[in-house]
């Protein structure tokens, strides 16, 4: 079995947080944190910075690591690290390498995103408690 660890960024500014808008193949729209694999040669906070430029246009300064998240697909175990980041710089349209299935990002309302296609859909919650200001665990578990 083939370990991958996956850096995300939570970027929030006021009460929106920002993610990536993705189509699925049967044409629904979801969306997800920015970020992704990191490669072998990679720092995690490099990996971090690298993907959330690439799918946002935003270069980010990480802050803390606020979940792990892990899970099973195929042969593969997936680790997620998911840091609260801030904007360091403006956009840049220029950095832009969408992943096969993004169509953009979105700034979504955290004061509705239990209803937001936000996917794993068990972060909706995790992440309006962070919000909020209440307790999370760190290590979140598996998420389908």
């Amino acid at each position: 079995m083939k370990i991958n660890n996956s850096i995300k960024a939570i970027i929030i500014n006021g009460t929106r947080l920002l993610v990536n808008e993705c189509k699925a193949e049967d044409g629904s729209i979801f969306y997800t944190l920015p970020g992704g694999k990191q490669r072998p040669d990679e720092l995690m906070l490099d990996a971090l910075k690298r993907e959330t430029l690439e799918e946002t246009g935003y270069a980010i300064e990480p802050k803390s690591l606020l979940f792990i998240r892990e899970g099973f697909s195929g042969e593969t175990h997936r680790i997620e690290f998911m840091f609260i980041c801030d904007i360091a710089a403006p956009f840049d349209e220029s950095a832009l390498k969408y992943d096969s299935n993004q169509i953009g990002t979105k700034w979504i309302s955290i004061d509705n995103i239990t209803h937001e296609p936000l996917d794993p859909a068990e972060l909706r919650g995790i992440i309006k408690r962070h919000f909020l200001g209440k307790p999370n665990d760190i290590y979140l578990g598996e998420m389908k």
